[in-house]
């Protein structure tokens, strides 16, 4: 399982207010969890709403992938840091571009063509749709494989293309900004602050 760590800090904000008050903690326990869980609450309605407008680009029902992030974004925290963890596939993305290859004993990945392929893996479909190989022309005219249906008639249908290699570049949208991960900091710390006022 892919996924990565993100560390939140706000001792490099700039902001003389938080320098003077993180001078003045002993102990940033409590104020490294406070921020760690602004930070997750953040990551989540960020993984919450693209996985509500990120739209595949064949019209087909969303798979939901990203929303399946939120429950695996955790907070974790200790005297030092304060550390948000995605431990889902894909989401280094955010982070670096992804080189995709096929998995153990397979030759291709496959990529949907058509809505009624999408959301679906080729071989858990592969018998009962009848799908078969066959050489095709992609749009610069360049020889590409597919899997696809014959069609009564003589006719094809394309399902999926079959690739021995994808490259995705960086999408940091993935992810709320520097400067949102930054400003929630600085948010929680001032929040946590308060309170310990307010206790005194």
């Amino acid at each position: 399982m892919s996924g990565i760590s993100l560390n939140i800090d706000v001792s490099d904000s700039g902001s003389r207010v938080v320098q003077r008050i993180l001078a003045l903690l002993t102990n940033r326990t409590e104020m490294n969890e406070a921020i760690s869980k602004k930070a997750q609450a953040l990551t989540r309605e960020h993984l919450r709403s693209i996985s509500l407008t990120h739209r595949n680009k064949l019209g087909a029902p969303s798979s939901g992938h990203w929303g399946k992030a939120v429950d695996k974004t955790t907070a974790q925290f200790d005297a030092t840091s304060a550390t948000v963890t995605i431990a889902h596939e894909g989401i280094g993305r955010s982070m670096h571009d992804v080189d995709i290859y096929p998995g153990a004993g397979k030759k291709a990945i496959t990529i949907p063509l058509i809505a009624q392929a999408y959301n679906l893996r080729a071989a858990a479909i592969w018998e009962s749709e009848g799908l078969v190989i066959a050489g095709s022309k992609n749009a610069k005219g360049k020889s590409v494989a597919v899997a696809g249906k014959r069609l009564e008639g003589g006719g094809f249908q394309a399902w999926y293309l079959l690739v021995p290699h994808v490259h995705q570049k960086q999408d940091r949208t993935l992810l709320p900004s520097d400067e949102e991960y930054t400003q929630n900091a600085k948010e929680a710390a001032l929040s946590y602050v308060g309170l310990i006022l307010s206790r005194s």
